[in-house]
């Protein structure tokens, strides 16, 4: 199995929390196109607290939420559009949210061309990146892709058998899966 280098991925998603002076929490969403966006906020155990997602696609918005009604406690806001993710860790005490952790991520990019599998992927939080292929939920092989923001790979899987193979890229937080045929 053999490991190249290719192409590249991009993320224009930006989200901004602000107090406001009438115990409301302003947040401003932009992204570089028109999406649609989908905002949840959920509590530290991941149970869904807000649900909402925009009819039509905009480039900004503007929400602005009470959390004074919230129990204190960690909670996870997020924002998505398509392949791109922001979530803020807020600590909420008494009404006063504080942000104490931001994590960006724009999903890989997989394609197929005849036995190669090239994927790009941007490493924000700069952790450790590890693809693994699996046939039928069993590891064929694994490949430790390094810490490097921008992560772009060619894997030749000429020497695998006709048939479906699971590509898994993963992180400290997150997989994701892309299915491969191979024929």
């Amino acid at each position: 199995m053999c490991v190249a280098s290719v192409a590249m991925a991009s993320g224009n998603l930006r989200v901004n929390m602000e107090a406001n002076e009438n115990e409301a929490t302003v947040v401003e969403i932009s992204s570089g196109e028109m999406v649609h966006f989908e905002i949840e906020l959920t509590d530290e155990y991941g149970n869904s607290i807000y649900e909402m997602n925009s009819e039509v696609p905009r480039s900004e918005m503007e929400k602005r939420y009470d959390f004074s009604a919230l129990d204190n406690g960690i909670y996870w806001y997020s924002v998505r559009t398509g392949d791109e993710e922001i979530r803020k860790q807020l600590s909420i005490e008494y009404g006063e949210v504080e942000v104490i952790d931001v994590r960006k991520t724009v999903d890989p990019y997989f394609f197929q061309e005849g036995d190669q599998i090239k994927l790009s992927y941007l490493n924000f939080e700069n952790e450790n990146i590890n693809l693994y292929v699996y046939e039928n939920n069993t590891l064929l092989t694994e490949v430790a892709l390094g810490k490097d923001f921008a992560i772009h790979k060619a894997i030749d899987l000429s020497e695998l058998n006709y048939g479906v193979y699971e590509v898994v890229l993963t992180n400290e937080n997150d997989i994701y899966e892309h299915s491969v045929v191979i024929d």
